[in-house]
C-alpha cells in the first residue's frame, strides 16, 4: 500500500502527518544555528617561532630553512609557505583534502622536536595551531576611558571583564587587542653606579635573585607538619627599591646596596609595540571567539546581554561599546532569504 493510498483511505492520518511536519519543521527552522562558514577542519596547520631581536634575514637562514625542510618530509603536505619578521616567523603547512588534520598535528609535532637540536637555543617554543577561518573573532569590543591610565584599564580588562566574557555559554576564547603586560621599569643611573663602583650586570644578578620565592619545605613537630613559606618576592615599588645589591663585579659585596640608590624603580608597562584605539582614544580590544559548532547569531546576542550588565558595574568614565560585530551580516542575509522566501512572488 503507497502513501497516497494511506492518505486517501485515511484523510486524518495525512492531516495529522502533514500538521507534525510542519510543526517540528518550525521548530527546528527557529533552533538552526546561524554563522558565517560551516564547522568544516580545514587542512592547513601553522607553526609560530619567535626569537626575541632576531632580525628577519636570520629568522630565515637560521631558523624558518630548517624547519621547512623537516616539515617537507611530512606526509600529504602540498604547499609550505613562511613570512619572517623582526624577532617572529610563522610557517604555513597546506595538507591535502583527505589528510586527516589531527594526525597531521602529530606529524609536525614530531618534526619540530626533532629539528630542535639544529636550531638557536634562544627560540621561545614554537606554537602549533590549525588554521580555520571560522576560529576569527566574531566581535571587537573595546574598552575606553578618559580619566584611568592605560595600566590600569589594562590591568582592570584582564582581571575583571576577560573571565566576565569568558564564562559567557559557547564563547570559546577571549583575544586580546592592544593589550600590554604591566611590569616595573628599572632606571639605572651611570652616575650612582660609578659612585657605587657597580655594574648593570650586578643590579640584574640583584633582581633575579632576591626579588623570587623559592620553596621553604616543611618542618616537623610530633605529629604536625608546617610548610614554610619564604617571602622573598617585593609587593611594591618602595620594597623593591630596598633590594639590597650584595654583589660587586661577581665577588660578595660586605656592604649591601639598596637598589633604589643606583637606579629609579616606577611602575609601568612592557614595550608597546601594538595599540588599539576607540573613538581615537587609547583603548584595549576584547576579541570574542565561538565554539567550534556553536551559534554566531545567539553567542553575540549573549555577549549583548552581558555588556549590558557591565556597563552599570563599570567604574567611574570606563566605557565598554562593539566596535565590530560579524553577526549583523549574518542576521541581515538570513532576514533578507527568509522574506524572498515567504512573501516574493514567484
Amino acid at each position: 500500500m503507497s502513501l497516497s493510498e494511506i492518505s486517501i483511505k485515511r484523510p486524518v492520518f495525512a492531516w495529522m502527518l502533514m500538521a507534525s511536519l510542519i510543526v517540528f519543521g518550525g521548530i527546528s527552522f527557529n533552533r538552526m544555528g546561524m554563522s558565517l562558514l560551516p564547522d568544516v577542519d580545514f587542512p592547513v596547520i601553522s607553526v609560530g617561532l619567535s626569537l626575541l631581536g632576531a632580525a628577519p634575514e636570520v629568522m630565515e637562514t637560521d631558523v624558518v630553512d630548517v624547519v621547512e625542510n623537516s616539515l617537507s618530509t611530512i606526509q600529504g603536505v602540498q604547499l609550505i609557505s613562511s613570512t619572517s619578521r623582526k624577532g617572529s616567523a610563522n610557517v604555513t603547512i597546506q595538507l591535502d583534502l583527505d589528510r586527516d588534520v589531527d594526525l597531521a598535528m602529530q606529524d609536525v609535532q614530531a618534526k619540530i622536536s626533532e629539528s630542535m637540536r639544529k636550531l638557536p637555543k634562544e627560540l621561545d617554543a614554537p606554537t602549533i595551531s590549525k588554521t580555520n577561518p571560522d576560529d576569527a573573532p566574531i566581535m571587537w569590543l573595546t574598552v575606553e576611558s578618559e580619566n584611568h591610565p592605560l595600566r590600569e584599564l589594562m590591568q582592570y580588562t584582564r582581571d575583571h571583564l576577560q573571565q566576565h566574557f569568558a564564562t559567557t555559554p559557547d564563547v570559546g576564547d577571549i583575544n586580546f587587542g592592544g593589550y600590554v603586560d604591566p611590569n616595573l621599569r628599572v632606571w639605572v643611573s651611570a652616575q650612582e653606579l660609578a659612585r657605587y663602583q657597580l655594574t648593570v650586570m650586578d643590579v640584574i644578578t640583584t633582581i633575579q635573585n632576591e626579588h623570587s620565592e623559592v620553596p621553604g619545605g616543611w618542618i616537623e613537630e610530633g605529629g604536625k607538619e608546617y610548610t614554610i613559606r619564604t617571602m622573598g618576592e617585593a609587593t611594591s615599588v618602595s620594597e623593591f627599591e630596598k633590594l639590597p645589591i650584595i654583589t660587586r663585579g661577581g665577588a660578595p659585596n660586605f656592604m649591601p646596596i639598596p637598589l633604589g640608590k643606583v637606579a629609579k624603580i616606577e611602575q609601568g608597562l612592557a614595550d608597546i609595540r601594538r595599540i588599539s584605539r576607540g573613538r581615537g582614544k587609547p583603548a584595549v580590544g576584547l576579541g570574542i571567539r565561538k565554539q567550534r559548532g556553536a551559534n554566531a547569531v545567539k553567542v553575540a546576542q549573549d555577549v549583548r546581554r552581558k555588556i549590558a550588565q557591565l556597563e552599570k558595574k563599570l567604574p567611574e568614565g570606563m566605557k565598554l561599546s562593539i566596535n565590530f560585530d560579524s553577526t549583523q551580516f549574518i542576521e541581515e542575509a538570513v532576514h533578507e532569504l527568509n522574506f524572498t522566501w515567504f512573501f516574493q512572488p514567484y
